[in-house]
C-alpha cells in the first residue's frame, strides 16, 4: 500500500516529484531547487572527522539552515564524530520509548508509548536521511533542534506523555497486592 501510495503522490502532485528528482539528481538543478542540497553535503564534507567547532561553520549558505537543514550544519561543527552522538541521543531516546511502552501497564498506553516514540523516531530518521540524501527532502523538523515553536512544543507534549506513562506504570507496579498483611504489628 505504501509503495502504491507513493507511485501515485510521484506521478500526480508536481511537488513529490520535484522532490524525487531533485533527491536522484540534484546537480541538474544546482542553481535552483538542488542547490540547498548540494550545500548541504558541502558543510558534511567540510565537517571532515572533528567538525569546524561551535560557530565556526559556514553558516548562511544553506538556505532555511536553521529549520530544514540543521543537521547539516551540526555536521559540519562538530563533524563525523559529533552527528554520531547525535544520532545515539535519538536512538537513545528512542530505546527509552520502546522500554516505556514495554513497561507500560494497560494495552493503551502500550499502544500510546509505541505510537509516540515511533513518532520521534521517524521524524528523526526522516529529517536526517533527507539530509545526507538517503531519502528525498520532505520538510519535517528535527525533533528538539530545528527552529520551530510548534514542532518544539508539540515534542515536549510527547515527551510529556511518555513520561506520564512511565510514571502510572511504576506507581502501578509499586501497588501490586501481596498477600502478606500491611498492618503494623505485621510489621514488628
Amino acid at each position: 500500500m505504501f509503495a502504491g501510495g507513493s507511485a501515485l503522490a510521484y506521478s500526480s502532485i508536481s511537488h513529490v516529484h520535484e522532490r524525487v528528482v531533485v533527491w536522484l539528481d540534484p546537480w541538474k538543478t544546482a542553481q535552483g531547487t538542488g542547490y540547498q542540497i548540494i550545500q548541504a553535503q558541502y558543510a558534511l564534507a567540510y565537517g571532515n572527522l572533528g567538525g569546524t567547532g561551535l560557530g565556526f561553520g559556514l553558516g548562511g549558505r544553506i538556505p532555511f539552515q536553521e529549520t530544514d537543514f540543521i543537521f547539516a550544519i551540526i555536521g559540519e561543527e562538530l563533524g563525523l564524530f559529533g552527528t554520531a552522538a547525535f544520532m545515539i541521543a535519538y536512538l537513545i531516546m528512542a530505546g527509552s520509548g520502546y522500554r516505556i511502552a514495554a513497561r507500560a501497564a494497560d494495552p493503551f498506553s502500550k499502544l500510546l508509548a509505541t505510537g509516540l516514540t515511533t513518532l520521534l523516531a521517524a521524524q528523526s530518521f526522516i529529517i536526517m536521511g533527507g539530509v545526507t540524501r538517503l531519502l528525498p527532502l520532505t520538510g519535517v523538523t528535527l525533533p528538539f533542534v530545528s527552529y520551530g515553536g510548534s514542532s518544539l512544543v508539540a515534542n515536549w507534549v510527547l515527551i510529556a506523555l511518555l513520561i506520564r506513562i512511565s510514571d502510572d506504570a511504576e506507581t502501578s507496579v509499586d501497588a501490586v497486592p501481596t498477600d502478606e498483611p500491611t498492618t503494623v504489628l505485621a510489621m514488628l
